[in-house]
């Protein structure tokens, strides 16, 4: 699965491009990323508040690779879910 161009943004971190979109959904917003180059590898999808901040892209990509997100490999999607000030990795029947 890949993150469409259109309407999506590129943001860098450790001089590494990702490309993210944000979703709205009945529950909050769902930020989805990959990497910006590389197609077909596994996406990072995070459950954030209705509000997003923009500030929240970073420690999103940073708390994905530290837990397991290979943008770089075809796998299935990592899912993970804001909380307070930090995030924390989902189980598969706590994914909406």
């Amino acid at each position: 699965m890949n993150i469409p161009r259109k309407g999506s943004k590129v943001t860098t971190f450790d001089d590494v491009q990702y490309r993210w979109r944000a979703y709205s959904t009945p529950k909050g917003t769902e930020v989805r990323l990959a990497f910006n180059e590389i197609e077909g590898g596994q996406i990072l999808v995070a459950q954030v508040p209705k509000l997003f901040n923009l500030k929240w892209v970073e420690p999103i990509i940073d708390f994905g690779l530290n837990n397991g997100w290979e943008p770089d490999e075809y796998g299935d999607p990592i899912y993970i879910r804001k909380q307070r000030e930090t995030f924390r990795l989902l189980a598969e029947d706590e994914i909406e």
